[in-house]
């Protein structure tokens, strides 16, 4: 029996950058909103911890650009991307996009999440409850109408609504029961990571290791301060399994190898090993329904090759707010009004998608990636395009085209 029944305009399930980036765009709508966050902030959250533009536009657009400059993090001025047969690009931040908006930056999510949390819970219109675990969706006629939830104390709550917005990550129990399972067989990954103090090596820039045998996954140092970078792999379960070892035998011996054993020799290890999972962005999958929206994680966000979910969960929680402001005005939260937050969203995605399927094959073809990677890096056009595409994703598209592929016939 519910001890607690409440009545908001939308329950956010989940208050990681999508829930949290969602709920401060509903407030400033003037929605009366419930976000129920099953941990406590600041807390922990398993990431590479890149912020790009995508993450940083919606920072400034929400007001909270004071807020972020006081958090400890790393410029970031560019990505260097490497093949399995060890050939290396490094594409710069493009000038235009680093004097319009500045450099990326690596911040911990434990710092990050906490500064939007933290924003949200100061919103007049925002009930913020955290200890809270969402059990259960609750149905109407077919149509979601809340949620059942478990507070510390393991006390079991209704709450009423008149959307249910999913932000709760790859283990969504909203997109389990509306049958959209956040774990997408071919296109999940186990990642793994630690903080090291002292590992040598530029730190200015991402760097992504696409190495043989762990492709498409791929080994990546991240710096996330002056001293200090964010050390982890990611590979699919059927391609660690093919190792025969343990995901993190493969990332010690990864590190042991004499391709990085001098980097880090005067390493120390300063956080545990943590370990998650998440799938990334494959073709159109249902993310909307009768009084429901899936966003960032839970909805399989997370960009194809690079994996970047920061991002593209705050896109999601914003394009999954304004439309769902709309759906409430209208007076239709059934599918087919909250079709519109499906449709605003991959109108911005289609182009996005159609571009890194190719690199994905790339990265599932490693000599035709070896050969890729060794062409452009001496092609001074296609490192222009490759760093303008790190802001404007849709321009991954012309990797495929017939002139870009004679540029590397011939290049």
């Amino acid at each position: 029996m519910s001890l607690q029944q409440t009545t908001h305009d939308v329950i956010i399930s989940g208050a990681g950058p999508a829930g949290s980036t969602c709920a401060l765009f509903l407030a400033r709508k003037g929605r009366n909103v419930l976000v129920l966050e099953k941990s406590t902030f600041p807390r922990d959250k398993i990431c590479a911890d890149n912020k790009t533009w995508k993450c940083m536009d919606i920072v400034k657009e929400l007001g909270l650009w004071k807020e972020f400059q006081k958090l400890s993090k790393a410029e970031i001025h560019g990505v260097l991307v490497a093949s399995p047969a060890g050939n290396e690009i490094y594409t710069p931040l493009h000038p235009d996009d680093l004097k319009k908006k500045g450099p990326w930056y690596n911040v911990k999510r434990l710092l990050f999440d906490n500064m939007l949390a933290s924003a949200a819970k100061k919103e007049k219109t925002v009930t913020f409850r955290e200890n809270c675990e969402v059990i259960s969706p609750i149905w109407e006629n077919n149509q979601m109408v809340g949620v059942t939830y478990r507070d510390a104390k393991g006390k079991t709550h209704e709450a009423y609504a008149k959307a249910v917005v999913g932000a709760d990550g790859s283990r969504s129990p909203i997109a389990e029961s509306v049958g959209v399972s956040a774990h997408v067989q071919g296109r999940y990954a186990t990642n793994i990571r630690a903080y090291f103090e002292h590992v040598s090596g530029p730190m200015d820039r991402c760097q992504l290791y696409y190495l043989k045998g762990i492709c498409p996954g791929y080994f990546w140092i991240f710096p996330v301060d002056k001293k200090t970078v964010n050390v982890g792999i990611g590979m699919r379960p059927e391609d660690i399994k093919k190792t025969g070892k343990s995901l993190q035998k493969v990332l010690n011996d990864t590190i042991a190898s004499g391709r990085f054993a001098s980097r880090f020799k005067k390493a120390k290890q300063v956080s545990e090993w943590k370990e998650w999972g998440l799938s990334v962005l494959g073709k159109r999958r249902k993310c909307a329904g009768n009084g429901w929206v899936l966003c960032g994680d839970a909805g399989t966000f997370a960009m194809t090759y690079s994996g970047e979910g920061c991002g593209p969960s705050m896109r999601t929680g914003k394009i999954a707010a304004l439309a769902i402001d709309e759906c409430l005005r209208n007076g239709n939260v059934s599918e087919s009004g909250l079709r519109l937050y499906e449709e605003n969203l991959w109108k911005i995605l289609e182009p996005e998608v159609k571009g890194f399927r190719w690199l994905e094959f790339l990265l599932l073809n490693e000599s035709v990636y070896d050969w890729v990677v060794k062409k452009a890096a001496k092609n001074p056009e296609l490192l222009d395009l490759s760093s303008r595409m790190q802001n404007h994703y849709e321009l991954s598209q012309e990797m495929v085209s017939p002139r870009t592929v004679i540029k590397l016939l011939f290049s």
